[in-house]
């Protein structure tokens, strides 16, 4: 079974020589492959669909009614003059009517209605037009704006989803790079658990070929242990390894192949004075809870002034027009209001006026209102302590990325002076076995260090990827 699996694990060192790709080529694969990152992208789409119904509240609401009535029915009642009986008439007509009403997205909610009506009767005996047109707008003086919450909602909202998209993104290409490195670590671990052992199988098979030691002495046995030993280290080796294909294919859908070609890290790291896309949430949400406190202080603390005016009226044998309107201010224990108005017909012109008013000591407020203000208080300073933390935060983290930026720098320049150091070590034990100076052990084992080398300036250069991503999550 160990032989099988020694097979397989050489075949697959085997197969990654010929078919191996990019690193790029394996992020986009599974980007293509992976069932998580596909839930990403289907999340991030539900969200946009989201923002798009709060941007319809934003938009002016039209509504528009009509009715028609083929079969419209008069009837008239009067007075004989000869008789004094009283005579019914009935008269067969047409009428129709329609109405619009448009809202504006303001915090007054502006309304204006308009409205059209036409009766006529189908002997020519009498038309009638009814025309009709009102407007109402409310003033909020308390500082509350129901726009501004609504706008903050939807600003939070698209910050947040682009940000969660493009943190998920950059999420879920750091696992690929982790995932991939982790398999060059179990790769290099297997050539070295293998070299050891197959050193100390040849210590072994020297002793049992020239019978130096017996086998039952100590030097003997502790030879034969160490074999064991490292026979165990590279069981867990491979078991290790083949762990770490089976989570790449799991995190990136697809086999591994081998890795051909690693990028350039490119640590740049931008630093904002007022932070990144988190702390503009934050700010936003304190923002947020200061309207959301307005709302509830003007609710115990009302001062709004409500307007509205009406004209109305018919066009016929008897026209008439209606003028009215009113005028109301609420405040937090009284409120007054005034209803003029006037009709003009032929004969006449009638105007109207009533004022009304209200007061009350105060004593409506219940003690579960004044809590809900001081929850909504607290809420706000709350709100405005996280986003001082979250600004805070940024900073700190800047300069741990900062830190992160010169190890990682310093340790890529080791790597790459380690492998050259390697590469001369091999070439020149080469040359020296060609004169008789060196084995082929030596070599073996200088090769060895070679590729060990070459599997830590990779490790180096995936962590670099990973720090990379680390450093544009930072900049969103």
């Amino acid at each position: 079974m160990k032989k099988a699996l020694l097979i397989i694990v050489v075949s697959l060192f085997a197969l990654s020589s010929v078919f191996a790709v990019s690193l790029d080529d394996i992020i986009n694969g599974a980007k293509e492959l992976s069932p998580t990152y596909q839930n990403v992208i289907l999340s991030y789409e539900n969200s946009l669909i989201n923002i798009r119904n709060l941007e319809r509240k934003d938009k002016v609401g039209v509504a528009v009614s009509a009715s028609v009535d083929p079969l419209y029915e008069k009837v008239t009642v009067t007075r004989n003059p000869v008789t004094g009986a009283m005579d019914e008439e009935d008269y067969k007509g047409f009428n129709a009517s329609s109405s619009a009403t448009i809202t504006l997205p303001n915090d007054g909610k502006t309304t204006i209605t308009g409205g059209v009506g036409v009766t006529t009767l189908y002997d020519g005996s009498s038309t009638a037009t009814s025309l009709s047109l009102d407007a109402s707008h409310t003033f909020d003086f308390t500082g509350y704006s129901s726009s501004t919450s609504d706008d903050l909602t939807l600003a939070t909202t698209k910050y947040s989803t682009e940000l969660s998209k493009s943190t998920s993104e950059l999420n879920f290409e750091k696992s690929v790079i982790n995932t991939v490195s982790a398999i060059l670590s179990y790769e290099k671990n297997i050539k070295k658990a293998q070299k050891s052992l197959d050193d100390q199988k040849s210590i072994v098979e020297k002793m049992d070929t020239l019978g130096t030691y017996s086998k039952t002495s100590t030097t003997y046995l502790n030879a034969v242990n160490v074999l064991n030993q490292l026979q165990a280290s590279l069981d867990a080796a491979e078991k290790q390894y083949e762990n770490a294909l089976k989570s790449f294919e799991k995190v990136s859908g697809m086999e591994w192949t081998g890795l051909d070609e690693i990028p350039e890290p490119v640590l740049d790291l931008k630093i904002y004075d007022n932070g990144n896309t988190s702390v503009l949430i934050s700010s936003l949400k304190a923002e947020a809870a200061v309207e959301s406190y307005k709302a509830e202080a003007a609710k115990l603390n009302p001062m709004n002034l409500s307007i509205s005016g009406k004209v109305s009226g018919t066009i016929s044998d008897s026209s008439s027009t209606t003028i009215s309107g009113s005028l109301s201010y609420t405040g937090d224990n009284w409120s007054l209001s005034a209803t003029p108005g006037v009709t003009i017909t032929k004969d006449k012109t009638t105007p109207s006026l009533t004022i009304a008013g209200k007061w009350s000591n105060g004593g409506t407020i219940s003690t579960s209102d004044e809590d809900t203000l001081t929850a909504a208080s607290n809420k706000m300073i709350s709100a405005q302590n996280d986003y001082r933390d979250a600004l805070s935060s940024y900073f700190d983290e800047a300069q741990s990325l900062s830190l992160r930026v010169l190890s990682w720098e310093a340790n890529y320049s080791n790597a790459k002076a380690s492998l050259d150091y390697a590469k001369t070590v091999y070439e020149n034990e080469k040359v020296m076995l060609e004169y008789g100076f060196s084995t082929e052990k030596d070599v073996k084992s200088a090769e060895l260090n070679m590729i060990s080398a070459e599997y830590d300036l990779k490790t180096t250069m995936l962590e670099g990827l990973s720090l990379e991503r680390d450093l544009k999550i930072f900049a969103l």
